[in-house]
């Protein structure tokens, strides 16, 4: 696998986590979709950083956008998990009402979702081909500290994965 395929399996990944959540709070299971989405903010905040300490310092006028996009984009990414998280919280299947609060909670979910794809577009589109070409093993790194990040949290992921079914 390359280099910048590395850190668009990063990417997927990620993806995979949100749809996961998505689909718990589709079934009212708050406690697991609350969990995945801790662990999908945990993996967003931990490969962002990694983001920002090796990859966005080596952009310069040669990138398509400034570095200040890509740290801004981080920054919303994480007060949108924040806002999702908080609309979770006490979700229950049977409840009085779950389904309409299942509702708006991937109503609070979209913009964090719209938001994701847009910005793993924009470093597919120009950050990871720009130090794919200048610094390579800096992107192997990066993706091999998500999956390490990863796979600290797999076991929550295979307990929403069985609860799903």
């Amino acid at each position: 696998m390359s280099p910048v395929a590395s850190l668009v399996a990063v990417h997927e990944e990620l993806h995979r986590v949100f749809a996961q959540f998505r689909e718990l709070v589709l079934v009212g299971d708050g406690p697991h979709a609350a969990a995945v989405l801790a662990v999908y903010q945990a993996l967003t905040a931990d490969h962002a950083a990694a983001e920002e300490a090796l990859l966005v310092p080596l952009l310069d006028d040669a990138a398509r956008w400034p570095a200040e996009l890509y740290t801004g984009q981080h920054a919303k990414l994480l007060a949108a998990i924040d806002r999702t998280a908080a609309a979770v919280a006490g979700l229950t299947a049977g409840a009085p009402g779950w389904r309409a609060r299942a509702l708006a909670v991937l109503d609070v979910a979209a913009p964090l979702h719209h938001l994701a794809e847009h910005h793993h577009l924009a470093e597919e589109q120009d950050l990871l081909p720009l130090i794919g070409e200048r610094e390579p093993a800096r992107l192997v790194e990066v993706a091999a500290r998500f999956w390490a990040t990863h796979a600290a949290h797999r076991a929550t992921l295979d307990a929403a994965t069985a609860a799903l079914g």
